[in-house]
């Protein structure tokens, strides 16, 4: 990260500063280290499909290992399809 700034490196040092706790907390919820977790977390996805119609943004499949994270930390699985969009001759609706 090249920061020249001097707001935004003070801006980046808090981000990381908060980052921790939140790392901290995830892995006392869910009893397993934060490499676990940021593995399993990482297995979500969202795929952009297009259509002749349509625009559609879903996530795949949830393993168990990554519903089992978020049940843990009381996270609601996201939804199958995370946007869906109808193609006009102009372009996405938005």
């Amino acid at each position: 990260m090249y920061l020249w700034a001097s707001r935004r490196i003070e801006s980046h040092v808090k981000i990381c500063m908060l980052a921790l706790p939140i790392e901290r907390i995830a892995e006392l919820e869910c009893l397993r280290p934060w490499h676990q977790i940021k593995r399993a977390l990482d297995g979500l996805q969202i795929t952009k499909l297009f259509h002749l119609n349509f625009h559609v943004l879903m996530r795949n499949e949830i393993g168990p290992e990554t519903s089992n994270i978020l049940n843990s930390l009381r996270i609601k699985s996201p939804n199958k399809v995370i946007d869906l969009q109808k193609v006009t001759e102009n372009g996405p609706n938005l």
